[in-house]
């Protein structure tokens, strides 16, 4: 008799041990996104800007459509969570693709530089909401495309880098003051570099980490930004060359760097991610992706609860919650393709927007995704 009570007691908190183990799970996973089809945008799109607007829209502006992404386009279009549409907005003067948009503290929008389907462009326009058009802005002294644009803590914007012809990055670094409209220089960075990424630290300054300085050639180098010396200055290195990557902001204070590709190209793409430590200055490796991944820029957000997601270049869309040792793969339906080149902005009320992108043809899509809480994981 004692045996057998024995054996009942090891079953019972055998199986308590398993139900405590399935709640944790369940709990772990119920703030884990899920995928869901969303509109379609007016025109294909690839390599475009989508921009959070103070009201809530979002500014989709550029990017290329049609076969080898060939067709760079002048329209934009603002999605309206309210009534989960695109609606139409005012064309840029200048159609433009692997351009940059800001979102100013006036609420406006900066647009600067890109491709125009002949050549890079030193042109900016604004965004006025209000007007709802889009107004010349000052023209940057260098051409750029794949460049990088920050608000800093004063409302200026930092470009810098960027290609002024394919495979020729640029050092220059410029700076935007919505308050006068001008642009002035803003020092030169210690090695000239496109496809990289750029983020703003707590204290204000920017870190500026990998992309391209040459052809097929990726750089593990990081540099830092002080605005109140408006200079560059060398940081410590990333673990590995890293370009067509991604970069945000921690709910910490550190910054994550994730993806992208060793070469520049789609041999060594990679599935690692690196943290940034700026009390240290120092890379440190961090949770690895289910796939790997690249030209993923525009496609990684930080959501409200601290979690990262990453879409892009994949057939899913993956999510990191501090602490787990690993990306997941989100609930819902697969994208049904690769789509490099697409962009994600998380929506004030949590959602993240996945839009367009181009797949394996190099062919946009109009296709566009929401990406919502409270859901399981997709193994």
């Amino acid at each position: 008799m004692k045996h057998a009570s024995s054996l009942r007691s090891a079953a019972l908190a055998a199986i308590a041990a398993i139900a405590a183990i399935a709640a944790a799970a369940l709990a772990a996973g119920a703030d884990t996104p899920t995928l869901l089809e969303g509109p379609a945008l007016a025109v294909p799109r690839a390599g475009h800007q989508a921009t959070l607007m103070d009201d809530g829209s979002v500014l989709v502006t550029g990017g290329c459509a049609g076969a080898g992404c060939a067709r760079i386009q002048r329209s934009a279009e603002r999605y309206d969570p309210a009534g989960g549409r695109f609606v139409p907005a005012a064309d840029m003067a200048t159609a433009r693709v692997s351009h940059t948009a800001t979102a100013l503290a006036d609420g406006r929008v900066f647009v600067a530089g890109g491709w125009t389907g002949s050549a890079a462009t030193a042109s900016t326009e604004v965004y006025d909401p209000a007007a709802g058009r889009f107004v010349a802005g000052p023209g940057m002294a260098v051409a750029r495309m794949d460049a990088t644009a920050t608000l800093l803590d004063d409302g200026d914007v930092l470009l810098v880098g960027g290609a002024v012809q394919t495979n020729r990055p640029t050092a220059a670094a410029e700076r935007f003051s919505p308050a006068t409209g001008a642009i002035t220089a803003a020092g030169a960075l210690q090695a000239a570099r496109v496809h990289h990424a750029a983020v703003k630290l707590r204290d204000g300054r920017v870190l500026v980490v990998g992309g391209l300085v040459g052809r097929h050639q990726a750089t593990a180098s990081a540099e830092l930004y002080d605005p109140r010396t408006g200079s560059f200055r060398p940081t410590g290195a990333l673990g590995q060359p890293r370009c067509k990557h991604a970069a945000l902001l921690l709910a910490d204070g550190r910054v994550m760097v994730l993806a992208g590709s060793a070469d520049c190209d789609e041999r060594q793409k990679l599935a690692t991610t690196e943290i940034f430590d700026p009390a240290t200055e120092r890379f440190t490796p961090g949770p690895r992706l289910v796939d790997a991944r690249y030209k993923v820029a525009s496609a990684a957000v930080r959501l409200d609860s601290g979690a990262v997601l990453i879409a892009g270049d994949a057939n899913d869309v993956e999510v990191w919650t501090p602490g787990a040792p690993g990306f997941v793969r989100a609930a819902g339906r697969p994208l049904g393709a690769a789509l490099a080149f697409s962009s994600a902005t998380a929506l004030k009320d949590g959602t993240v927007l996945v839009v367009g992108g181009y797949d394996t043809t190099i062919t946009p899509t109009d296709r566009s995704w929401t990406v919502s809480a409270h859901a399981a994981t997709r193994r």
